[in-house]
């Protein structure tokens, strides 16, 4: 199986590549630090599994997945980040990603994880399956922000990081007055009157990373 990994840490890619490489059939035969150079690969390398971080520089991975899958439904594509599973995994795998793992992950659940999706599963932890799917009766204690659309929440992390609208507006190819109305739906769902107060609930619902 072709694997790219894509992760703007050198570090990271390296060591997924010395876990990889202890199996014979699992060929990593591309890497990219970045959506655009993920976008180059998958128009001129034969790729049938990505690893795909959420922090990217460019643009989230979490917000590509739909188009990776739009254009190369067969490529399987596993999440693998440094946010916590339970905040980003369940809208992960509503995007169509194959599973979420966390960078927290020993190289036995690495490769547990690539093994049953390249079986045709998806993958999560068991213990967040039942949390997150099965346990329907605690849907009402879930935070806030799962009332967000996958649009909403994405322009909600870029502001959290400290992006201007304009910025937004320009990185996603919308409009200034659309991503204007975004921010506003956000805090009337979020009950936020200030970009202070959506930074800060941001950050202390682990959604960005902390500085």
């Amino acid at each position: 199986m072709n694997i790219a990994i894509t992760d703007d840490h050198e570090i990271i890619r390296e060591g997924l590549k010395k876990i990889l490489a202890k199996h014979d059939d699992l060929k990593v035969v591309a890497e990219a630090s970045s959506i655009a150079e993920l976008e180059k690969l998958l128009d001129e390398t034969q790729i049938d599994f990505i690893m795909l971080d959420i922090s990217l520089p460019d643009k989230s991975g979490l917000d590509f997945v739909k188009d990776i899958k739009a254009r190369f439904p067969e490529v399987k594509v596993l999440i693998f980040s440094i946010y916590p599973e339970e905040k980003f995994a369940k809208r992960a795998i509503n995007l169509g990603a194959d599973g979420y793992l966390s960078k927290n992950a020993k190289p036995s659940e690495i490769i547990e994880a690539i093994r049953k999706i390249e079986r045709g599963g998806k993958y999560l932890k068991a213990e967040l399956i039942e949390e997150l799917f099965l346990h329907n009766d605690k849907l009402h204690t879930n935070p806030t922000h799962e009332l967000l659309s996958n649009r909403e929440f994405e322009v909600l992390r870029l502001l959290a990081k400290g992006n201007k609208i304009t910025e937004i507006a320009e990185s996603l190819g919308l409009s200034v007055n659309t991503i204007a109305s975004y921010k506003t739906r956000i805090q009337d769902k979020l009950n936020i009157k200030s970009t202070a107060e959506l930074i800060r609930y941001a950050i202390d619902n682990d959604l960005v990373e902390k500085y």
